[in-house]
């Protein structure tokens, strides 16, 4: 018998009973597919592995097990600037599996998540440069990890949920789209002060928590986090399996009101739209679960310059280090803004065109916050060249200052106080299809660690993302 037919029914053996009478495999199945690697519909498909034979649709359409693998790569050079040119290479493999549990066992609105990564590489701007805005989003947690472990269960007819588990801060809160198109750290991902300066947990690493969002209409959210604060959290040797609540730990408080408004809305004809998400698709070699397609809309449908713009704030009564000091300070707070919109359609309802964005971080604590204020801003522009609808042009920056008390602590390079550091990046994403991109990249460091006292870095490097 073929192998991929005895796979395919050794997976149906394995589910529940009741999936037997309402599972279509045989429905699924090809033994002779069209979209074989290197074929035609491969190429345009969602997946570099394909959809196996067809039992990854079933197991995904009826069963409700969704299954996602991804590589991403950052490579990085100084030719000149930094402590010392060097080049370095640093990776991220995700995995990960969602379970629909209301097609799996009738659990209407519920998804468990379990995922995990494996890093691997060195950092450019920790052996070479020096600065505080790292050049490859990628780098940190350099080991195998478990990541995601959570429930998410959906209620009021979708409007809202709460998701309760093990994941980061930085997944729900202050993330975008737009950031994980960059390869500099200081935007992909979360702005990094909020990290920095608070214990504001970021992919790699989760931490236990409970989050409650609500999207009373299309153009409103709220969202409201509790959050575990450790002293453990940025442990690599932990691998992300100890799960245990200490004594000393705190917790982060966090709330986000959000607003998705679209701005001279026009009326727009089937063969108009290009059927795509507005936003980009994610760079950061993280699991992501669920295409990102969006069906082309009616004829009658109205549609305008996209645009999203949110307010957060977060407290946390945790025991924080002080700058240049053995005592610790209760309590940390901040707030940080972001608006990304669209300026410029090439046709209406078309994801093709020139967006603006910006986030600012204000934590204004000096004796605790390394960054106390960080601005970042950037332009993309996606089908920038003609016949290159996917690809995206983009330019960033990071601006981040350095907190006085952090500065005169003697921690800076070479004993020198820290002011300001600014990294700057041009980027040209090439989207060969859906599930591959190589994106050259140039990066300018101004004043790496903030003191003026290493020389400004140029950095040349590549960032490669592959879907499994």
């Amino acid at each position: 018998m073929n192998i991929k037919v005895v796979l395919g029914l050794l997976a149906g053996a394995m589910l529940p009973a009741s999936l037997h009478a309402t599972g279509r495999f045989w429905e699924y199945y090809d033994p002779r597919p069209s979209n074989y690697i290197g074929s035609e519909e491969w190429w345009h498909g969602d997946a570099f592995s394909g959809d196996w034979w067809g039992l990854r649709n079933w197991l995904d359409e009826d069963v409700g097990i969704e299954f996602s693998l991804s590589y991403a790569i950052n490579l990085a050079g100084n030719p000149v600037g930094g402590l010392r040119q060097g080049c370095t290479y640093t990776d991220n493999i995700g995995f990960g599996v969602a379970l629909d549990m209301e097609k799996l066992i009738g659990w209407q609105g519920a998804t468990i998540t379990v995922s995990g990564l494996d890093r691997n590489g060195t950092s450019l701007s920790q052996d070479y440069i020096g600065n505080q805005f790292t050049v490859q989003q990628v780098y940190g947690g350099q080991t195998a990890m478990l990541y995601g472990l959570y429930l998410e269960q959906a209620f009021w007819d979708k409007k809202a949920s709460l998701k309760i588990g093990r994941y980061a801060t930085g997944d729900d809160f202050a993330s975008s789209p737009v950031y994980w198109l960059y390869m500099n750290n200081g935007i992909d991902g979360n702005p990094q002060a909020l990290p920095v300066n608070a214990q504001f947990s970021a992919y790699p690493w989760a931490v236990w928590a409970a989050r409650l969002r609500v999207d009373p209409s299309p153009e409103w959210n709220a969202q409201f986090g509790v959050y575990q604060v450790s002293n453990r959290t940025f442990d690599r040797n932990l691998h992300g399996v100890n799960m245990n609540m200490q004594a000393n730990d705190g917790v982060m408080l966090i709330t986000q009101l959000g607003w998705t408004p679209e701005f001279f809305k026009r009326p727009v004809p089937k063969a108009a739209s290009d059927g795509k998400s507005v936003q980009p698709q994610p760079s950061n070699g993280r699991v992501t679960f669920g295409n990102e397609k969006n069906p082309a809309p009616p004829a009658d449908d109205m549609r305008g310059l996209p645009g999203h713009y949110w307010f957060g704030a977060y407290y946390s009564s945790w025991e924080y280090p002080q700058f240049g000091q053995d005592s610790t300070a209760a309590n940390a707070y901040g707030f940080y803004w972001h608006g990304d919109q669209m300026i410029y359609q090439e046709a209406p309802g078309s994801s093709q065109g020139l967006t603006a964005w910006t986030a600012f971080v204000l934590s204004p604590q000096q004796n605790v916050s390394k960054v106390p204020f960080q601005w970042n801003s950037g332009l993309f522009y996606r089908g920038f060249l003609p016949t290159r609808d996917k690809d995206t042009a983009l330019f960033g920056l990071a601006y981040g200052n350095f907190s006085g008390d952090y500065g005169q602590a003697d921690l800076a390079y070479d004993g020198e106080p820290a002011s300001f550091e600014m990294a700057l990046e041009w980027g040209y994403r090439v989207q060969l299809n859906d599930f591959f991109y190589i994106q050259p990249d140039v990066q300018y460091i101004v004043r790496p660690g903030g003191t003026g006292s290493i020389p400004n870095a140029f950095v040349l490097g590549a960032q490669i993302g592959v879907s499994f």
